[in-house]
């Protein structure tokens, strides 16, 4: 395991990067402006609209880096103007006048501060502060938010330990979790007792990508700096990352020895619903030695894997519920990332029918996380 330095050293850029997510957002709302809570009607009917995909950081953490590179970048972002600020208050009126002002109810709330590389004492300490302090902040606005836990993951007993208590002390519906662990695959056998965990408590997994830059020496097939060029991270690396996690866990046996998973892909799962025919005929090759599956790979996302709705393009979206069913996709917006997106009107606006688009917004989410579908 690393030590304090490496590990400070290894998660810098992300974590002043993803990890930071406080108040403001895509357009956003103007600072202390009071703006009227936002109605979705869909066939004559109020719903009750529920976003998978956000994010929000917990400050509380950083008495425990202290006088570390990593504590210093993120009170640097708070001053920098950079459109996603970092305040004391990790859930506040700024963000509940945005959601009201953009018909969103409910938000999911992710930290992707995941401490993978942290030794043990230190994640328990990280995690323990985090998961407490966002159950906490998600309490002063009862109804507007729920949390996933963060779990170590890289101690499958201890990520256990973590999820229970999450979900039985804080009420947190779920767990968000990186598309692997420091380059280890979710579907790796060692983490057998967790994936059996997440079954026994039913839990809602979901899976976000941290992002790489690359680098031979990292394992990555590509140089490092090399999608920095094009921005490659966002458009090829945070869906690539998915969807190899996926493919994992189908490919390796993970979903069919915890049938009860219901895990879910960040950014439309990534490229694999878009391109699950060639998975399908993978295993038909002759020669081909693949682990013996109990269904084929598209079916897996009929059942047991779901995708947010944050995929840009409304023909990508239809083309999903097409193909695996309204009751696979959820709505997601990635908030406060400055994506240039409509949210709620996303889903509204696609070639979709009312029942469909009143289950992606949130009828579907009512009940993965067990939250009220009635307005």
């Amino acid at each position: 395991m690393q030590n304090r330095r490496e590990f400070i050293r290894h998660i810098g850029t992300a974590a002043a990067g993803a990890m930071v997510a406080g108040s403001g957002l895509m357009a956003g709302c103007r600072r202390g402006e009071q703006v009227p809570r936002r109605q979705v009607i869909v066939g004559g009917q109020r719903i009750r609209t529920i976003d998978v995909h956000t994010h929000c950081y917990v400050l509380e953490v950083l008495p425990l880096l202290q006088d570390v590179p990593w504590a210093e970048q993120v009170k640097a972002a708070e001053r920098a103007d950079r459109g996603v600020r970092i305040t004391p208050d990790i859930i506040g009126p700024e963000r509940v006048r945005f959601m009201d002002e953009h018909g969103i109810d409910v938000q999911a709330l992710s930290i992707n501060g995941y401490w993978y590389a942290a030794e043990r004492g230190l994640a328990t300490k990280l995690i323990a502060v985090q998961n407490e302090a966002l159950a906490g902040a998600c309490a002063r606005y009862p109804g507007r938010f729920a949390g996933f836990a963060t779990v170590a993951l890289q101690y499958p007993d201890l990520a256990a330990q973590q999820l229970e208590e999450a979900m039985t002390k804080f009420n947190m519906p779920g767990v968000s979790l990186n598309g692997n662990v420091a380059g280890e695959e979710l579907s790796s056998p060692r983490f057998d007792p967790f994936w059996a965990k997440v079954q026994e408590l039913e839990a809602f997994v979901f899976i976000h990508p941290q992002g790489e830059s690359g680098g031979f020496e990292g394992g990555a097939s590509y140089p490092a700096g090399t999608l920095e060029r094009f921005q490659g991270v966002n458009t090829i690396h945070h869906p690539l990352e998915t969807t190899v996690a996926l493919t994992h866990l189908i490919f390796e046996g993970t979903l069919d020895k915890f049938p009860g998973l219901r895990i879910c892909g960040a950014h439309g799962a990534g490229f694999l619903p878009a391109y699950i025919g060639r998975s399908d005929a993978t295993c038909d090759r002759p020669g081909q030695k693949c682990v013996p599956l109990k269904k084929e790979p598209s079916d897996y996302f009929r059942e047991q894997l779901f995708c947010d709705s944050l995929v840009f393009n409304a023909e990508e979206l239809r083309h999903r519920v097409e193909m695996y069913g309204a009751k696979q996709v959820v709505f997601g917006t990635d908030h406060p990332a400055p994506w240039p997106t409509k949210g709620v009107d996303d889903v509204l606006d696609a070639p979709l029918s009312d029942e469909d688009k009143i289950a992606i917004l949130g009828g579907n989410l009512a009940t993965l996380l067990k939250i009220p579908a009635e307005a």
